[in-house]
């Protein structure tokens, strides 16, 4: 997983949306679903808790 995906899916475990994460990082609300469905593929997961949940052990 890249560091940006990581980045995003940290936010994302905070309780920010993808648009508020889009605002935070100054890229689109479109970028930032495009990296978590590129870290949900690397995963192995189909969304956000699934991934948060591989991510924190």
């Amino acid at each position: 997983m890249t560091s940006r995906e990581h980045e995003i899916l940290q936010l994302i475990g905070r309780g920010l949306t993808g648009v508020s994460v889009g605002h935070l990082l100054g890229i689109s609300p479109r970028t930032v679903a495009k990296h978590l469905e590129h870290a949900y593929a690397k995963l192995g997961c189909t969304n956000r808790i699934d991934a948060l949940r591989l991510l924190n052990g």
